[in-house]
């Protein structure tokens, strides 16, 4: 008795439909409301300084950060601390890199 064979059956095709570009009017008036309570919120909430402003304020010290001090303040890795010094360099601010009687490079801005 030979195997039955079962036939495929097509699979139904996929939807490919979008979302429309314009927004609908209960997608505008959710919106507008969203934004508007935003706008009382942040008026209201302390402004927290951004990581970069902390960067600054420890380099503009006399003496300077050094890496470790400049991580400790933001939280980042190494190499995103190099990099946030190189975003300073090409904004124009001019960094002094010393290095102290134990080894340790420490960055600073130099005066303006």
């Amino acid at each position: 008795m030979p195997k039955s064979r079962k036939t495929q059956t097509p699979k139904p095709a996929r939807k490919t439909a979008r979302k429309s570009a314009k927004p609908t009017s209960k997608q505008q008036a959710t919106k507008a409301a969203s934004s508007r309570s935003s706008r009382a919120r942040s008026s209201a909430a302390p402004v927290r300084p951004s990581k970069k402003a902390a960067i600054v304020a420890l380099l503009e010290r006399p003496n300077g950060a050094a890496i470790g001090d400049l991580i400790g303040a933001t939280g980042w890795q190494t190499h995103s601390v190099r990099a946030a010094l190189t975003g300073l360099r090409k904004e124009g601010k001019e960094l002094v890199r010393d290095k102290d009687a134990a080894g340790v490079t420490h960055y600073r801005l130099a005066a303006a």
